[in-house]
């Protein structure tokens, strides 16, 4: 290979990953086990953009960089982007958003997240008013399921 051609290589491969955070963020999941002592506790966040991107970052012991971290990017369908898109108009909560539970929770693994839906924020807490726990849990799951089945490791609870 050339030099022209090794650099005009260089220069798509390094666009790439700068294309695909240029694009909006449609939906984001984040999960962790809950407080546990360091050699135990993760936590992991994934974010799915409007292009398809998904980019899923898992830390263990409260770290959150270095070696400790690690960063795996798929791609997620058409369907899959649709169907988060669709849950999130149904659960009407962009409308009236999630209440807060009567009962905190103290402890414990939780998973929350969020979708961008035109342009507005809804949020998806990981604890919810039992009256809006199907809102709530239809998008999630919706997420969820975008979400490559190899990624499972990472946001088993």
């Amino acid at each position: 290979m050339n030099r022209l051609a090794r650099s005009l290589t260089l220069a798509a491969l390094l666009a790439t990953p700068a294309l695909a955070q240029d694009a909006p963020v449609l939906a984001e999941l984040w999960a962790n086990n809950g407080s546990l002592p360091p050699e135990f506790a993760w936590e992991t966040g994934v974010t799915i953009h409007d292009n398809g991107q998904l980019t899923l970052r898992h830390c263990r012991g409260y770290e959150t960089d270095g070696p400790a971290c690690k960063t795996r990017k798929a791609k997620v369908g058409a369907d899959a982007l649709e169907a988060i898109r669709a849950e999130a108009k149904t659960s009407g909560l962009h409308d009236k958003p999630a209440r807060p539970p009567e009962v905190v929770m103290v402890g414990g693994a939780m998973t929350g997240g969020l979708v961008w839906l035109d342009g507005q924020r809804i949020d998806l807490p990981a604890e919810v008013h039992e009256d809006d726990l199907d809102r709530v849990s239809g998008v999630m799951r919706a997420i969820r399921a975008a979400i490559p089945d190899r990624f499972d490791r990472f946001l088993d609870d």
